[in-house]
């Protein structure tokens, strides 16, 4: 009994320490993962580095109009919510 528990154990931690990793971060497994990211056009670059400089301007102005009406939607509904 002892003996499995160590074995289940070895292979948590194990697991543990590959999901961890991120040194591999944004790099497929595997030649099928890497096919499907780049038919998909799954963006290889780092995320957290978005420049919506790049975007189009049509779309930069769709996008600043969106949260421009969320943000004052939700600015209504507060101030709606405390008026008695």
């Amino acid at each position: 009994m002892d003996e499995d528990l160590e074995k289940v154990r070895k292979r948590v931690e194990k697991r543990l320490e590959q999901y961890d990793n991120t040194d591999n971060e944004g790099k497929p497994f595997n030649d099928a993962m890497n096919h499907l990211q780049s038919i998909e056009g799954y963006p290889s670059t780092n995320l957290r580095q978005f420049n919506s400089r790049s975007l189009p301007l049509p779309i930069r102005i769709i996008g600043y109009v969106l949260c421009g009406f969320i943000g004052l939607s939700v600015l209504i509904i507060i101030v709606f919510t405390l008026i008695p």
